[in-house]
């Protein structure tokens, strides 16, 4: 879900506030408009500071819930054990290893809860802290309960545990044996007639090896073959196609697997639980809590409670919703109503005066300059048009694309408090290009090359895996970064976190426009399958090689993508939205790590070298032939021969690039997404070493700051992060690459 604009989360919440539940459009853009003289009253009062505490515990319970059969939907595992007779089916539980860990998760939550200092805390945080504790209380009841479930349910489906480990090794991709898991679900197959012949025999009330179900247990044994049936498809589609050993044994004995488990279920439901026989009650089985984790579960709960608060995020918020109504900084302008007046800027900047700036907290005070900084930018900006780009440089390539001109391309930099000109960018790009160039070389040589990099970007792009190995592959290379990450010290890299990496395997279809990794809340791998050509297969097993993948699969799980957004979600409110950092962030971040982990030596051999440097060539070409074509000095056609040429891609992956970069509705709207990359990458990179190489801060010390600060442009994490004096009236650009040469 895209998040709502700031204009429009404020105007629901005054009609949300209005006494009549009336409040005219017209009557909400006036009051974001509307520009209060003094700006005190409007200091937010101090939040409770356990807020963060439960948000932490809700989102990682309910992550963990989510790596284990049936998890996924079950919420943070709050929900009562077991149907009563008579009652309509639930979602049953069908892993005692997800109670197992969960309990474990709860009682060292209570445990941590235990040395929290109570008498310290302020009234709204104690009941915050109380409401914990009996959630946590609530939740192992609901253990409990799920417990009891399954020793009910076992009767039914005695099968339940070989299906549950089948699903829960492809959600931790353990190494799968195709033909072991054949003769499981074949054994299984057979063991449910079994069962079915022993319940017909116990309806009818005789024979020696008869079974008997209540309704209860009946009606909870359709729901769970059910939910194991819903597991073995995920668990087949995983692998089938992208691995021929898989399909070749599988495919048919899960054809009758499925087809069984539908209709057991059937059976239990509408002949088993229709009977409503009298039997007697199992005996419950206990689950104990798991083992503890290597890596605690528990955050530092008083480091959380401990940290400043922004008593100027509903300033911002007011604020944004006044510039956002006109859509300010967008290339597309604002849609509706119209842009603020050079009165609404000014009344803000004679506004912020009325603020004691040097009592404030260091997060408002970077709040205070943001919005003095946007003020005075937009005002400059009042009453001028930016001109259309020129006319797309003509050639054979049927490509779809307007070029933002550079006077729009200045201003979208502008907005992204970037204070290099389009060309001052590009030779910057070049400059990165050659250093690159110079360190291929260096891989080459050890390859046996000699200067001929080329000749190693081909060699690496033949070590791809087998077909099937591809998983694994990628898995091992995500836990080696976390465990380098770790023992180096570079990070925070949360237990929870680092124990729910999942994995999903890309669609032919999605391959055609995402040949490589996609990542976030899991990485989405792109590998061939037993549908594509040969030549499709050929460009993705040589493009997904090792190689490639080193450098790059971190980008899209932690530390890249996936930990922005757990710890988006854990620390969202913790300071106010000062908007986004666009792809300049969210790209950024990821990016400035591939250049951290090959400074800091994690690409060893000569082929990982060699991917780590092809995809930094990349982004200096992204930044190069976007801006480019942006200004109409390139054609498409010219694009395309540069990323073949100069970075060594395939023609049709050099196409795909292009294409995406200019006519797709991800980029087109977004003529500085591609430069994006590198140059926020660049920006982070520029402000770890003012840090760190200065001993003013560790690695890991600034590494956690920016992840608590989040999305926002890296000229304010900048401000944020460093120890130096903020001043009201001081110049926050930031010039990362130094002065570059104008053109």
């Amino acid at each position: 879900m895209r998040p709502r604009p700031w204009a429009v989360v404020l105007a629901c919440a005054l009609l949300c506030a209005m006494p009549s539940g009336l409040l005219s459009a017209r009557d909400a853009i006036a009051f974001q408009q509307d520009v209060p003289s003094d700006l005190k009253p409007l200091l937010a009062p101090r939040a409770s500071e356990m807020r963060l505490v439960v948000v932490r515990y809700t989102a990682d319970r309910g992550l963990l819930n989510g790596n284990y059969a049936g998890g996924a939907g079950r919420g943070g595992g709050r929900r009562g054990g077991g149907a009563a007779p008579g009652a309509a089916p639930v979602d049953v539980p069908i892993s005692p290893a997800r109670i197992a860990r969960l309990k474990r998760f709860d009682v060292d939550w209570q445990a941590a809860l235990a040395t929290v200092e109570v008498s310290k805390l302020t009234p709204a945080a104690r009941s915050d802290f109380d409401g914990l504790k009996s959630t946590i209380q609530s939740d192992l009841a609901a253990l409990d309960a799920d417990a009891i479930t399954i020793s009910r349910v076992a009767p039914a489906v005695p099968f339940m545990p070989a299906i549950v480990k089948l699903i829960e090794d492809r959600i931790r991709i353990e190494p799968i044996n195709a033909q072991k898991s054949a003769l499981t679900l074949t054994e299984v197959t057979a063991q449910i007639a079994q069962l079915q012949k022993q319940l017909d025999a116990g309806l009818a009330g005789m024979g020696g090896d008869m079974l008997r179900l209540d309704k209860d247990q009946a009606t909870l044994g359709a729901q769970a073959a059910l939910n194991l049936k819903s597991g073995l498809a995920e668990w087949y589609g995983f692998y089938n196609g992208y691995d021929p050993l898989f399909t070749w044994w599988i495919d048919v004995p899960y054809k009758k697997i499925d087809k069984a488990l539908q209709e057991y279920a059937t059976y239990l439901q509408d002949k088993v639980a229709a009977a409503n026989l009298s039997v007697t009650e199992p005996s419950p089985q206990p689950i104990p809590a798991g083992p503890a984790p290597k890596i605690s579960s528990v955050p530092d709960l008083n480091e959380i409670i401990g940290l400043p608060q922004d008593e100027m995020r509903d300033i911002v918020a007011r604020f944004m919703a006044g510039v956002g109504t006109g859509g300010r900084g967008g290339r597309n302008g604002g849609a509706g109503a119209p842009a603020p007046d050079a009165k609404f800027y000014t009344d803000w900047l004679a506004a912020l005066k009325t603020l004691d700036f040097d009592s404030m907290t260091r997060n408002a005070q970077v709040d205070y300059l943001a919005i003095r900084h946007r003020a005075e930018l937009y005002l400059s900006r009042v009453g001028k048009t930016i001109p259309p780009g020129p006319p797309r440089k003509p050639d054979n390539l049927d490509l779809r694309g307007t070029p933002r001109g550079r006077e729009g391309l200045i201003n979208d930099l502008q907005d992204a408090m970037i204070v290099y000109t389009p060309e001052q960018l590009i030779a910057l790009a070049n400059k990165e290009f050659a250093w690159c160039e110079a360190e291929m070389k260096k891989a080459s040589r050890e390859m046996g090359y000699g200067d001929d990099w080329k000749k190693a970007v081909e060699h690496t792009k033949e070590t791809y895996v087998p077909p099937g190995d591809q998983p694994r592959m990628i898995m091992g290379l995500l836990n080696e970064a976390i465990d380098y990450l770790r023992a180096n010290d570079l990070i925070t890299v949360p237990g929870v976190a680092s124990e729910s990496l999942h994995m999903t395997m890309m669609s032919p279809e999605a391959q055609l426009t995402s040949p490589f990794f996609l990542g976030g809340d899991h990485i989405l791998v792109s590998y061939p399958t037993d549908t594509m050509d040969y030549e499709a297969r050929m460009e993705s097993m040589r493009g997904n090689n090792p190689g490639f993948s080193h450098a790059t699969a971190f980008h899209e799980m932690i530390p890249g993508h996936n930990l922005v957004g757990y710890m988006g979600q854990r620390y969202q409110g913790y300071r106010a939205n000062l908007g986004g950092g666009g792809a300049f962030f969210g790209e950024g971040w990821p990016l400035y790590w591939e250049l951290t982990m090959y400074e800091l030596g994690f690409d060893k051999t000569p082929e990982q070298k060699v991917g780590a440097l092809f995809w930094h060539m990349h982004r200096c070409a992204r930044i190069i032939f976007s801006l480019n074509f942006h200004m109409g000095l390139w054609s498409p056609r010219e694009c395309v021969d540069f990323l073949v040429e100069r970075v060594g891609h395939e023609p049709a992956n050099a196409e795909a690039e292009v294409r995406r970069s200019f006519e797709s509705p991800q980029y087109a709207n977004q003529p500085l997404y591609q430069a994006a990359y590198l140059l926020g990458g660049l920006q982070l990179r520029g402000i770890r070493k003012d840090l760190v190489d200065s001993k003013i801060m560790t690695n890991k010390q600034f590494h956690d700051e920016v992840m608590r600060q989040g999305n926002m442009p890296i000229a304010l994490i900048r401000l944020a992060v460093t120890t130096m004096k903020l001043t009201r009236d001081m110049d926050i650009n930031y010039k990362f690459a130094g002065d570059l040469p104008s053109q």
